[in-house]
Protein backbone atom coordinates (compact mmCIF):
# COMPACT_ATOMS: atom_id res chain seq x y z
CA UNK A 1 0.00 0.00 0.00
CA UNK A 2 1.02 4.01 -0.48
CA UNK A 3 1.51 5.68 2.90
CA UNK A 4 -0.17 8.60 3.23
CA UNK A 5 2.69 11.41 1.66
CA UNK A 6 2.94 14.95 1.77
CA UNK A 7 2.32 16.03 -1.94
CA UNK A 8 4.20 19.20 -3.64
CA UNK A 9 1.94 21.45 -5.81
CA UNK A 10 3.26 23.63 -8.34
CA UNK A 11 2.63 27.82 -8.14
CA UNK A 12 -0.60 28.84 -9.56
CA UNK A 13 1.30 31.10 -12.14
CA UNK A 14 3.67 27.63 -13.41
CA UNK A 15 0.36 26.15 -13.45
CA UNK A 16 -0.92 28.66 -15.53
CA UNK A 17 1.88 28.96 -17.96
CA UNK A 18 1.46 24.78 -18.21
CA UNK A 19 -2.45 25.23 -19.01
CA UNK A 20 -1.93 28.24 -21.74
CA UNK A 21 1.07 26.28 -23.22
CA UNK A 22 -1.39 23.18 -23.82
CA UNK A 23 -2.16 21.70 -27.14
CA UNK A 24 -5.91 20.04 -28.38
CA UNK A 25 -3.67 16.84 -27.22
CA UNK A 26 -3.08 17.72 -23.79
CA UNK A 27 -0.08 17.61 -22.35
CA UNK A 28 1.18 15.03 -24.32
CA UNK A 29 1.68 17.06 -27.43
CA UNK A 30 0.15 15.13 -30.65
CA UNK A 31 3.14 15.39 -33.48
CA UNK A 32 2.37 12.69 -36.04
CA UNK A 33 -0.32 12.44 -38.62
CA UNK A 34 -1.66 9.55 -40.57
CA UNK A 35 -4.87 10.67 -42.54
CA UNK A 36 -5.40 6.71 -43.08
CA UNK A 37 -5.91 5.60 -39.70
CA UNK A 38 -7.23 8.86 -38.47
CA UNK A 39 -9.63 9.42 -40.90
CA UNK A 40 -13.47 9.66 -39.40
CA UNK A 41 -15.49 7.95 -41.92
CA UNK A 42 -18.94 9.42 -41.73
CA UNK A 43 -20.39 6.91 -45.18
CA UNK A 44 -21.96 3.80 -45.40
CA UNK A 45 -22.96 2.68 -42.26
CA UNK A 46 -21.21 6.13 -40.77
CA UNK A 47 -23.85 7.88 -42.32
CA UNK A 48 -25.62 10.19 -39.97
CA UNK A 49 -28.68 9.39 -38.97
CA UNK A 50 -31.23 11.13 -36.48
CA UNK A 51 -32.99 9.48 -33.97
CA UNK A 52 -35.55 7.54 -34.29
CA UNK A 53 -38.71 6.19 -32.29
CA UNK A 54 -37.97 4.39 -29.51
CA UNK A 55 -33.72 5.96 -29.74
CA UNK A 56 -32.21 7.19 -26.93
CA UNK A 57 -30.25 10.17 -26.51
CA UNK A 58 -28.68 11.95 -23.38
CA UNK A 59 -27.05 14.99 -22.22
CA UNK A 60 -23.94 14.21 -23.74
CA UNK A 61 -22.85 15.37 -27.19
CA UNK A 62 -20.04 13.26 -27.99
CA UNK A 63 -22.37 10.14 -27.49
CA UNK A 64 -24.83 11.91 -29.47
CA UNK A 65 -23.22 12.21 -32.45
CA UNK A 66 -20.90 8.86 -31.97
CA UNK A 67 -24.79 7.18 -32.12
CA UNK A 68 -26.46 9.16 -34.72
CA UNK A 69 -23.66 7.75 -36.77
CA UNK A 70 -23.44 4.45 -35.51
CA UNK A 71 -20.22 4.56 -33.41
CA UNK A 72 -22.16 3.23 -30.83
CA UNK A 73 -25.86 1.64 -31.02
CA UNK A 74 -28.12 3.73 -32.80
CA UNK A 75 -31.05 3.08 -30.03
CA UNK A 76 -28.27 4.63 -27.58
CA UNK A 77 -28.00 1.91 -25.16
CA UNK A 78 -24.71 0.06 -25.49
CA UNK A 79 -22.20 -2.47 -23.84
CA UNK A 80 -18.80 -2.28 -23.14
CA UNK A 81 -17.32 -4.27 -26.10
CA UNK A 82 -19.68 -1.25 -27.88
CA UNK A 83 -18.25 1.58 -26.01
CA UNK A 84 -14.71 0.74 -26.51
CA UNK A 85 -14.87 0.12 -30.25
CA UNK A 86 -17.06 2.81 -30.77
CA UNK A 87 -15.40 5.74 -28.81
CA UNK A 88 -11.82 4.56 -30.05
CA UNK A 89 -12.84 4.45 -33.53
CA UNK A 90 -14.83 7.96 -33.73
CA UNK A 91 -12.28 9.72 -31.04
CA UNK A 92 -9.19 7.96 -30.32
CA UNK A 93 -10.73 7.52 -26.87
CA UNK A 94 -8.34 4.30 -25.34
CA UNK A 95 -9.78 1.32 -24.23
CA UNK A 96 -9.09 1.16 -20.86
CA UNK A 97 -10.99 4.37 -20.37
CA UNK A 98 -13.58 3.81 -22.15
CA UNK A 99 -13.91 0.71 -20.46
CA UNK A 100 -14.11 2.55 -17.12
CA UNK A 101 -16.60 4.90 -18.30
CA UNK A 102 -18.73 2.53 -19.52
CA UNK A 103 -18.55 0.05 -16.57
CA UNK A 104 -19.37 2.94 -14.12
CA UNK A 105 -22.14 4.36 -15.98
CA UNK A 106 -23.16 0.57 -15.61
CA UNK A 107 -22.78 0.26 -12.22
CA UNK A 108 -24.70 3.66 -11.23
CA UNK A 109 -26.83 3.88 -13.72
CA UNK A 110 -27.31 0.97 -16.11
CA UNK A 111 -27.97 -2.92 -15.90
CA UNK A 112 -25.13 -4.76 -14.57
CA UNK A 113 -26.78 -8.32 -15.13
CA UNK A 114 -27.39 -7.56 -19.09
CA UNK A 115 -23.49 -5.41 -18.72
CA UNK A 116 -25.55 -2.83 -20.49
CA UNK A 117 -25.65 1.48 -20.45
CA UNK A 118 -27.88 4.22 -21.72
CA UNK A 119 -26.47 7.09 -22.83
CA UNK A 120 -29.88 9.41 -22.12
CA UNK A 121 -32.61 8.10 -20.15
CA UNK A 122 -34.49 4.85 -18.61
CA UNK A 123 -34.08 2.04 -21.50
CA UNK A 124 -36.95 -0.39 -22.54
CA UNK A 125 -37.13 -2.36 -19.53
CA UNK A 126 -36.17 -5.98 -19.76
CA UNK A 127 -38.68 -8.48 -17.92
CA UNK A 128 -35.59 -10.81 -17.23
CA UNK A 129 -33.85 -7.99 -14.57
CA UNK A 130 -36.22 -5.47 -14.38
CA UNK A 131 -37.83 -6.88 -10.63
CA UNK A 132 -34.22 -7.26 -9.58
CA UNK A 133 -32.59 -4.23 -10.36
CA UNK A 134 -35.41 -1.71 -10.06
CA UNK A 135 -34.66 -0.69 -13.39
CA UNK A 136 -31.62 1.22 -15.22
CA UNK A 137 -32.26 4.74 -15.48
CA UNK A 138 -29.04 6.04 -17.61
CA UNK A 139 -26.92 8.89 -17.56
CA UNK A 140 -30.22 11.47 -17.91
CA UNK A 141 -31.15 10.71 -13.95
CA UNK A 142 -27.66 10.08 -12.94
CA UNK A 143 -27.65 13.70 -10.88
CA UNK A 144 -24.67 13.66 -8.02
CA UNK A 145 -23.31 10.26 -8.98
CA UNK A 146 -22.33 10.28 -12.71
CA UNK A 147 -23.20 14.25 -14.14
CA UNK A 148 -22.45 17.16 -11.40
CA UNK A 149 -24.38 19.89 -10.61
CA UNK A 150 -23.76 23.11 -12.84
CA UNK A 151 -21.08 22.09 -14.79
CA UNK A 152 -22.30 18.75 -15.69
CA UNK A 153 -21.37 20.06 -20.00
CA UNK A 154 -20.77 23.00 -21.37
CA UNK A 155 -23.81 23.82 -22.20
CA UNK A 156 -26.44 22.51 -19.42
CA UNK A 157 -28.35 24.30 -16.49
CA UNK A 158 -27.95 23.65 -13.25
CA UNK A 159 -31.03 21.41 -12.61
CA UNK A 160 -32.64 23.56 -9.46
CA UNK A 161 -32.30 26.70 -11.50
CA UNK A 162 -33.96 24.74 -14.41
CA UNK A 163 -37.45 22.87 -12.83
CA UNK A 164 -35.18 19.67 -12.37
CA UNK A 165 -33.87 19.92 -16.21
CA UNK A 166 -29.99 19.49 -16.41
CA UNK A 167 -29.95 17.49 -19.71
CA UNK A 168 -31.39 20.29 -22.03
CA UNK A 169 -29.07 22.52 -23.88
CA UNK A 170 -29.15 26.30 -23.22
CA UNK A 171 -28.36 27.79 -25.81
CA UNK A 172 -27.58 31.13 -23.90
CA UNK A 173 -25.41 29.05 -21.88
CA UNK A 174 -23.66 27.70 -24.82
CA UNK A 175 -23.44 31.00 -26.35
CA UNK A 176 -21.14 31.34 -23.39
CA UNK A 177 -19.06 28.78 -24.13
CA UNK A 178 -18.46 30.05 -27.40
CA UNK A 179 -17.81 33.84 -27.21
CA UNK A 180 -14.13 32.61 -25.35
CA UNK A 181 -13.18 31.59 -28.70
CA UNK A 182 -14.47 34.23 -30.75
CA UNK A 183 -11.41 36.33 -31.28
CA UNK A 184 -9.65 34.15 -33.25
CA UNK A 185 -12.00 31.14 -34.04
CA UNK A 186 -10.36 28.52 -32.13
CA UNK A 187 -10.87 26.84 -28.65
CA UNK A 188 -8.35 25.36 -26.43
CA UNK A 189 -8.24 23.42 -23.06
CA UNK A 190 -7.12 26.44 -20.99
CA UNK A 191 -9.88 28.78 -22.28
CA UNK A 192 -12.55 25.87 -20.79
CA UNK A 193 -10.65 25.60 -18.06
CA UNK A 194 -11.21 29.65 -17.37
CA UNK A 195 -14.49 28.75 -18.25
CA UNK A 196 -15.37 26.32 -16.14
CA UNK A 197 -14.32 28.28 -13.47
CA UNK A 198 -16.78 30.98 -14.34
CA UNK A 199 -19.38 28.56 -14.31
CA UNK A 200 -18.66 27.17 -11.11
CA UNK A 201 -18.39 31.01 -9.70
CA UNK A 202 -21.94 31.44 -11.04
CA UNK A 203 -23.31 28.40 -9.68
CA UNK A 204 -22.48 29.02 -6.06
CA UNK A 205 -23.63 32.70 -6.79
CA UNK A 206 -26.71 31.90 -8.37
CA UNK A 207 -28.09 28.60 -7.15
CA UNK A 208 -29.09 27.55 -3.60
CA UNK A 209 -28.72 24.06 -3.97
CA UNK A 210 -25.29 24.24 -5.56
CA UNK A 211 -22.97 20.77 -4.31
CA UNK A 212 -20.06 19.41 -5.92
CA UNK A 213 -20.37 15.80 -5.18
CA UNK A 214 -16.60 14.09 -5.29
CA UNK A 215 -15.82 12.23 -8.66
CA UNK A 216 -19.01 13.44 -10.33
CA UNK A 217 -17.95 17.55 -9.80
CA UNK A 218 -14.53 16.95 -9.22
CA UNK A 219 -13.61 14.96 -12.93
CA UNK A 220 -16.39 14.05 -14.40
CA UNK A 221 -17.60 17.82 -14.50
CA UNK A 222 -14.01 19.21 -15.97
CA UNK A 223 -13.32 16.26 -17.94
CA UNK A 224 -16.25 17.42 -19.77
CA UNK A 225 -14.79 20.51 -20.98
CA UNK A 226 -11.73 18.71 -21.85
CA UNK A 227 -13.23 16.27 -23.95
CA UNK A 228 -14.89 18.68 -26.16
CA UNK A 229 -11.09 19.65 -27.25
CA UNK A 230 -9.48 16.43 -27.05
CA UNK A 231 -11.94 14.30 -28.52
CA UNK A 232 -13.61 16.66 -31.22
CA UNK A 233 -10.99 18.39 -32.60
CA UNK A 234 -9.88 18.01 -36.42
CA UNK A 235 -6.47 17.11 -36.91
CA UNK A 236 -4.14 17.52 -40.30
CA UNK A 237 -0.67 17.29 -41.43
CA UNK A 238 -0.47 20.99 -41.03
CA UNK A 239 -1.90 20.96 -37.41
CA UNK A 240 -1.52 17.19 -35.96
CA UNK A 241 -2.27 18.63 -32.97
CA UNK A 242 -5.36 20.04 -33.59
CA UNK A 243 -7.68 22.44 -33.95
CA UNK A 244 -11.67 22.88 -32.45
CA UNK A 245 -13.10 26.25 -34.69
CA UNK A 246 -16.85 27.61 -33.94
CA UNK A 247 -18.39 25.37 -37.05
CA UNK A 248 -17.33 22.16 -35.83
CA UNK A 249 -18.13 23.12 -32.09
CA UNK A 250 -21.58 24.22 -33.02
CA UNK A 251 -22.26 20.88 -35.01
CA UNK A 252 -21.73 18.49 -32.64
CA UNK A 253 -23.83 20.37 -29.96
CA UNK A 254 -26.46 20.20 -32.87
CA UNK A 255 -26.28 24.18 -32.68
CA UNK A 256 -27.31 26.19 -35.79
CA UNK A 257 -27.31 30.18 -36.16
CA UNK A 258 -24.79 32.95 -35.57
CA UNK A 259 -23.58 34.12 -32.16
CA UNK A 260 -25.03 34.93 -29.92
CA UNK A 261 -28.41 33.75 -31.92
CA UNK A 262 -28.06 30.07 -31.99
CA UNK A 263 -30.56 26.88 -32.23
CA UNK A 264 -30.76 23.98 -30.43
CA UNK A 265 -32.05 20.69 -32.73
CA UNK A 266 -32.33 18.37 -29.72
CA UNK A 267 -30.81 14.77 -30.52
CA UNK A 268 -29.39 16.06 -34.09
CA UNK A 269 -25.83 16.13 -33.07
CA UNK A 270 -23.34 15.07 -35.49
CA UNK A 271 -19.71 14.57 -36.78
CA UNK A 272 -18.35 18.21 -38.02
CA UNK A 273 -18.43 17.25 -41.46
CA UNK A 274 -20.50 20.10 -42.82
CA UNK A 275 -18.78 22.74 -42.14
CA UNK A 276 -15.22 20.30 -42.84
CA UNK A 277 -15.59 17.51 -45.21
CA UNK A 278 -13.43 15.30 -42.96
CA UNK A 279 -12.48 15.23 -39.94
CA UNK A 280 -9.34 13.23 -38.20
CA UNK A 281 -9.45 12.39 -34.78
CA UNK A 282 -5.96 12.16 -32.71
CA UNK A 283 -3.11 10.14 -33.56
CA UNK A 284 -4.23 6.52 -33.10
CA UNK A 285 -0.27 6.73 -31.29
CA UNK A 286 -1.51 9.09 -28.67
CA UNK A 287 -5.02 7.71 -27.36
CA UNK A 288 -6.53 9.47 -24.77
CA UNK A 289 -5.75 7.66 -21.40
CA UNK A 290 -7.07 7.88 -18.07
CA UNK A 291 -3.79 9.13 -16.65
CA UNK A 292 -4.47 11.82 -19.34
CA UNK A 293 -7.96 12.80 -17.89
CA UNK A 294 -5.96 13.04 -14.17
CA UNK A 295 -3.30 15.29 -15.90
CA UNK A 296 -5.71 17.62 -17.57
CA UNK A 297 -7.94 18.18 -14.82
CA UNK A 298 -5.02 18.40 -12.04
CA UNK A 299 -3.19 20.99 -14.21
CA UNK A 300 -6.84 22.96 -14.75
CA UNK A 301 -7.35 23.07 -10.68
CA UNK A 302 -3.61 23.89 -10.13
CA UNK A 303 -3.54 27.03 -12.81
CA UNK A 304 -7.38 28.28 -11.05
CA UNK A 305 -7.28 26.57 -7.66
CA UNK A 306 -11.45 27.87 -6.65
CA UNK A 307 -12.32 25.58 -9.33
CA UNK A 308 -11.82 23.23 -7.21
CA UNK A 309 -14.86 22.40 -5.05
CA UNK A 310 -15.80 19.52 -2.51
CA UNK A 311 -19.00 21.17 -0.73
CA UNK A 312 -21.86 23.24 -1.55
CA UNK A 313 -24.33 25.88 -0.42
CA UNK A 314 -25.47 25.10 2.98
CA UNK A 315 -28.17 27.98 3.08
CA UNK A 316 -28.93 29.52 0.10
CA UNK A 317 -27.13 31.02 -2.91
CA UNK A 318 -23.10 32.45 -1.69
CA UNK A 319 -22.92 30.25 1.36
CA UNK A 320 -20.40 27.75 0.09
CA UNK A 321 -18.68 25.43 2.78
CA UNK A 322 -16.12 23.05 1.74
CA UNK A 323 -15.33 19.22 2.85
CA UNK A 324 -11.99 18.83 3.54
CA UNK A 325 -10.87 15.67 1.61
CA UNK A 326 -8.88 14.17 4.42
CA UNK A 327 -11.54 14.01 6.66
CA UNK A 328 -13.70 12.34 3.83
CA UNK A 329 -11.34 9.93 3.27
CA UNK A 330 -10.05 9.38 6.73
CA UNK A 331 -6.81 11.03 6.67
CA UNK A 332 -5.73 9.01 3.19
CA UNK A 333 -6.22 11.36 0.50
CA UNK A 334 -5.88 15.29 0.53
CA UNK A 335 -6.64 18.15 -1.87
CA UNK A 336 -3.24 18.46 -2.74
CA UNK A 337 -3.36 15.21 -4.44
CA UNK A 338 -6.42 16.86 -7.03
CA UNK A 339 -4.06 19.31 -7.79
CA UNK A 340 -0.39 17.99 -8.46
CA UNK A 341 -0.21 17.65 -12.91
CA UNK A 342 3.85 16.43 -12.35
CA UNK A 343 2.70 13.66 -10.70
CA UNK A 344 -1.06 12.31 -11.32
CA UNK A 345 -0.65 9.11 -9.00
CA UNK A 346 -2.40 10.47 -6.30
CA UNK A 347 -5.00 11.44 -8.25
CA UNK A 348 -5.10 8.47 -10.02
CA UNK A 349 -5.51 6.71 -6.54
CA UNK A 350 -7.77 8.51 -5.10
CA UNK A 351 -10.47 8.39 -7.80
CA UNK A 352 -10.32 5.00 -8.54
CA UNK A 353 -10.56 4.26 -4.77
CA UNK A 354 -13.03 6.56 -4.12
CA UNK A 355 -15.16 5.01 -7.33
CA UNK A 356 -14.84 1.47 -5.14
CA UNK A 357 -15.64 2.88 -1.74
CA UNK A 358 -19.05 4.63 -3.09
CA UNK A 359 -20.04 0.98 -5.04
CA UNK A 360 -21.64 -0.55 -1.95
CA UNK A 361 -23.53 2.65 -0.68
CA UNK A 362 -25.21 3.36 -4.33
CA UNK A 363 -25.97 -0.01 -5.11
CA UNK A 364 -26.07 -2.11 -2.09
CA UNK A 365 -29.88 -1.18 -1.71
CA UNK A 366 -30.70 -3.15 -5.10
CA UNK A 367 -27.85 -5.69 -5.35
CA UNK A 368 -26.34 -6.73 -2.56
CA UNK A 369 -23.12 -8.79 -3.22
CA UNK A 370 -24.46 -9.36 -6.97
CA UNK A 371 -20.91 -10.62 -8.46
CA UNK A 372 -21.55 -8.52 -11.59
CA UNK A 373 -20.27 -5.33 -9.47
CA UNK A 374 -17.16 -7.20 -8.29
CA UNK A 375 -16.68 -8.09 -11.93
CA UNK A 376 -17.31 -4.79 -13.71
CA UNK A 377 -15.03 -2.85 -10.82
CA UNK A 378 -11.99 -5.69 -10.79
CA UNK A 379 -11.80 -5.71 -14.60
CA UNK A 380 -12.63 -2.06 -15.52
CA UNK A 381 -12.16 0.47 -12.74
CA UNK A 382 -9.49 -0.76 -10.76
CA UNK A 383 -7.26 -0.91 -13.50
CA UNK A 384 -7.34 3.14 -13.95
CA UNK A 385 -4.55 3.37 -11.20
CA UNK A 386 -2.31 1.34 -13.33
CA UNK A 387 0.58 -0.53 -11.60
CA UNK A 388 0.24 2.06 -8.75
CA UNK A 389 -0.16 0.67 -5.41
CA UNK A 390 -3.17 2.69 -3.99
CA UNK A 391 -4.18 2.82 -0.29
CA UNK A 392 -7.52 1.89 0.14
CA UNK A 393 -10.66 4.16 1.38
CA UNK A 394 -11.30 2.54 4.55
CA UNK A 395 -13.44 5.39 6.28
CA UNK A 396 -15.50 7.22 3.59
CA UNK A 397 -18.06 9.23 5.43
CA UNK A 398 -21.23 10.71 3.62
CA UNK A 399 -22.27 12.02 6.67
CA UNK A 400 -20.28 15.24 5.75
CA UNK A 401 -22.52 15.89 3.12
CA UNK A 402 -25.83 16.01 4.64
CA UNK A 403 -25.55 19.57 5.56
CA UNK A 404 -25.83 20.20 1.99
CA UNK A 405 -29.37 20.81 0.75
CA UNK A 406 -28.42 19.68 -2.77
CA UNK A 407 -26.95 16.67 -1.65
CA UNK A 408 -30.41 15.77 -1.14
CA UNK A 409 -32.20 17.20 -4.48
CA UNK A 410 -33.04 14.95 -6.57
CA UNK A 411 -33.90 16.42 -9.77
CA UNK A 412 -36.59 15.19 -12.40
CA UNK A 413 -35.43 12.83 -15.18
CA UNK A 414 -36.40 13.99 -19.08
CA UNK A 415 -39.89 12.84 -19.86
CA UNK A 416 -39.18 11.52 -23.17
CA UNK A 417 -36.00 9.80 -24.53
Amino acid sequence: MLEKRQVGVPSTAAAVAVSKGRGNCGLIPCTTFDGASQLVSVSGSYEWTPPQEGDIRGPCPGLNAAANHNYLPHSGVATIAETVAGLGAAYGMAPTLAAALAAYAIIFDGDPVLGTWSIGGPPPADPLTSGLLGGAQGISYSHNNYEGECVTSIGRNDAYLNHGDAYSLNVTRFAEAYSTGLSDDRYTLDGFAQHFLTNVEFSVANNPYYFAAPFATTVVAPAAYNFVINFMSNHSAEEPNGYLNGAIFKEFFAVTGDYPNFKWIPGNERDATTNTSTRYKRSTLNEYQAANVFDDVAVNYAAYPNSLRIGGNVNGVNTYEGVDLGNLTGGVYNTADLLNYQDSSGAACFYTQFIQAVIPDAAATLLGELSAITDLVNNYITPLAGNLSCAEINQYDQTLFNKFPGYHYDPTGPTSN
